[in-house]
């Protein structure tokens, strides 16, 4: 029932409202309370005074008891609500105007008449009763002076009995209750207002919630959530915050479920490269050692040499395998340095010369400048020059035709890599840099291919800073382009 947010608000607002209620009751009871008996004291600041100075109290030296009793009678008539007690220094009581069985103490504590004199502590000043054993109460008092003795006291109660009973009915009366009354529907109004008021502000925190939770059920569609202020408050903050989350949750999940295809993808890709070489690697090794008697010394050697040229393939895979997989997790550092791309470019063709002279393919370069220095890695730049030109020689046939040319622009020096060899269909553009990708479709035992080298080209490009780009023509042209920085830049 209370597992919402607004219902704990609303919970919480009610606790507080009804200790406010009550502290607002006792706080407004306690200080009418303090104001009536400040009033009170003021007001009968020199009543014990007058009637010490009206009456004669002591009659030769002793108290005179007639005139005390008259006076008694008298401010009893004209103010039932004061009780007068005649008191000695020490504050033991000498007489009194209330009914002997009513005072129940034979004496009060003197020392509140002291401070009261002492004009030094605010008032009211509370001092005992001596009608009650527990109570204190406002009163006035006067020294009244004793033959041979310190003075006493004319100490008088300024509520009494009566004074108490009278208050009793007031607190009960219809006015007192009135207002009680008007104050709680006035914190009642109050609480529903601030109930309104926490669901109006929890109103968009539900529906933050509410749209949170249809996430967390569907992550594969990304929420709507209300729109953000820039001068938003902290709820405006959060859903924003929770719009960027769940772009990237859902992004995130998106990559996770490509990469868990390009995972299932490359691993049956491997098993396929490597079964079939590891087959045909087996299959002679086991014919050799079964027929190793029969066989002639040309069909040994023969086997042999087809069997190496097997080991070969799987080590190039191997090895290619895991110079693809150290740069996919960013194990592989750039060492940029600056060199000269010329030189380089010549170190490479003169690296395939061979192979161009077998396959009677000739290999044009050209150049701006002699001295084209660029900043970048040098190794990882010399396997991607060496990926692109073996990808040039798989697909141009005998008398064909490989351009590389490097061009300056804007701080920039492009590499462009062109054959004009059988070219790539159009369909097959997008997806000639996926790993294991052949145009051929053939993996045969002769194919030396892995499908991996343009990948490898891709992920190194794009450790520069830069990206590599295709264009094709079937059956005249193939180009492949990419930049590299200037040592200048």
């Amino acid at each position: 029932m209370f597992n919402t947010l607004f219902a704990k608000l609303t919970l919480s607002l009610f606790f507080i409202f009804i200790l406010l209620s009550i502290m607002t009751i006792s706080v407004t009871f306690i200080a009418t309370d303090l104001y009536q008996q400040e009033v009170m004291q003021k007001l009968n600041d020199q009543v014990a005074d007058h009637i010490v100075k009206e009456t004669e109290i002591l009659q030769d030296g002793r108290i005179n008891n007639f005139e005390l009793r008259k006076l008694f009678h008298s401010l009893m008539v004209l103010n039932p609500s004061l009780e007068i007690y005649l008191l000695d220094h020490e504050g033991y009581i000498l007489a009194f105007s209330a009914p002997p069985w009513k005072v129940v103490r034979l004496s009060v504590d003197v020392e509140p008449i002291k401070r009261y004199f002492s004009n030094e502590t605010f008032i009211p000043i509370r001092g005992e009763d001596p009608r009650d054993r527990f109570k204190t109460k406002v009163f006035s008092v006067a020294p009244v002076p004793f033959k041979n003795q310190p003075d006493g006291y004319m100490y008088v109660i300024l509520g009494g009995e009566e004074y108490d009973s009278i208050v009793e009915r007031i607190k009960s009366s219809y006015i007192l209750t009135s207002s009680l009354v008007v104050t709680a529907i006035g914190l009642l109004i109050a609480f529903i207002v601030g109930v309104l008021l926490f669901a109006a502000l929890t109103r968009r925190l539900k529906k933050l919630a509410y749209t949170v939770g249809k996430f967390e059920q569907n992550p594969q569609i990304i929420p709507v959530f209300p729109g953000y202020r820039s001068k938003g408050d902290e709820i405006d903050r959060l859903t924003d915050a929770c719009q960027t989350m769940a772009h990237k949750i859902y992004h995130q999940l998106d990559d996770l479920q490509t990469t868990d295809h390009l995972r299932r993808e490359l691993v049956a890709n491997v098993s396929h490269d490597l079964r079939t070489p590891l087959a045909t690697l087996q299959g002679y090794i086991e014919t050799l050692l079964i027929k190793d008697a029969n066989l002639s010394k040309e069909k040994r050697r023969e086997y042999l040499h087809i069997a190496i040229k097997h080991c070969t393939r799987l080590n190039k895979l191997v090895t290619e395998l895991f110079e693809l997989a150290r740069l996919d997790a960013s194990e592989t550092k750039l060492k940029p340095e600056i060199f000269n791309l010329v030189e380089l470019t010549e170190d490479i063709i003169q690296k395939f010369s061979l192979s161009l002279r077998e396959k009677n393919i000739r290999l044009k370069a050209k150049y701006v400048s002699t001295e084209l220095f660029v900043y970048a890695d040098i190794s990882l730049i010399e396997r991607v020059l060496e990926n692109l030109l073996e990808n040039a020689l798989r697909f141009v046939t005998k008398h064909g035709l490989i351009t590389i040319a490097l061009e300056e622009s804007e701080q920039q020096i492009q590499i462009k890599v062109t054959d004009n060899g059988i070219g790539i269909p159009k369909s097959d553009l997008p997806f000639i840099f996926d790993r294991f990708y052949q145009l051929d479709k053939n993996r045969h035992v002769e194919s030396k291919h892995s499908g991996l080298g343009l990948a490898i080209v891709k992920r190194i490009v794009e450790l520069h800073g830069s990206e590599i780009e295709v264009s094709s023509i079937p059956d005249q042209e193939t180009k492949f382009s990419f930049a590299l920085p200037t040592s200048t830049n």
